[in-house]
C-alpha cells in the first residue's frame, strides 16, 4: 500500500534551494534613472560658460565647457579651471559678475553664463562682459606712444 500525504502544498517548490543544484545568478543590467530636467536641459548636459579674471578689465574671457556630472565637488572643478585660467595662486573661488555672489555648487552653473575666477582676493566689481581693448598709436612728431582705450561691445 502507498501512503497518501494530505497536504495542499506538497507540489510547491521548497523555499530553501537544494545544495546539490548550483544556482545561477544572472545580473540584469539596470538602466540608471533618467537625469532630472532643469530648465529644459538635462542635469548631465554640458554647460558652456565664460570665465573672467578677477579685477582684470583687459582679459577678454575664456569659454570653457563644463560637464557637471564629472565633478562631485566644486574643488575638483576649480582645479581644472586653474589650468584654463592662469592665476598666481590657482582658482579658489567663482563669482557671478553682476552681483559678486559666490558659486558654491557645480550644479548651480548655468549654460551660457559668465563667471569671475578669483584666488584669495575679494570680488572686484567691474564691467567684465564689456571688453576694453587697448589700441596703441604712434605719434611720429612727438616720438611717444599714446594709449587709446576703446570700449568694444
Amino acid at each position: 500500500m502507498t501512503d497518501v500525504i494530505s497536504s495542499s502544498n506538497q507540489w510547491l517548490p521548497s523555499p530553501i534551494p537544494a545544495l546539490s543544484q548550483p544556482k545561477h545568478y544572472t545580473r540584469k543590467r539596470i538602466r540608471p534613472p533618467l537625469a532630472r530636467l532643469t530648465n529644459g536641459r538635462s542635469a548631465r548636459a554640458p554647460r558652456r560658460i565664460t570665465l573672467y579674471r578677477n579685477g582684470d578689465r583687459y582679459f577678454s574671457g575664456k569659454q570653457v565647457t563644463v560637464t557637471p556630472h564629472n565633478y562631485t565637488k566644486l574643488r575638483q572643478l576649480l582645479q581644472d579651471l586653474s589650468v584654463a585660467i592662469n592665476l598666481p595662486y590657482r582658482v579658489q573661488r567663482l563669482f557671478t559678475p553682476q552681483h559678486g555672489t559666490e558659486v558654491t555648487d557645480v550644479g548651480s552653473l548655468k549654460d551660457g553664463a559668465s563667471y569671475v575666477c578669483a584666488a584669495y582676493e575679494p570680488f572686484q566689481k567691474l564691467e567684465y562682459i564689456v571688453n576694453y581693448v587697448p589700441h596703441v598709436t604712434f605719434n611720429i612728431e612727438q616720438s611717444r606712444f599714446i594709449l587709446v582705450y576703446f570700449c568694444g561691445v
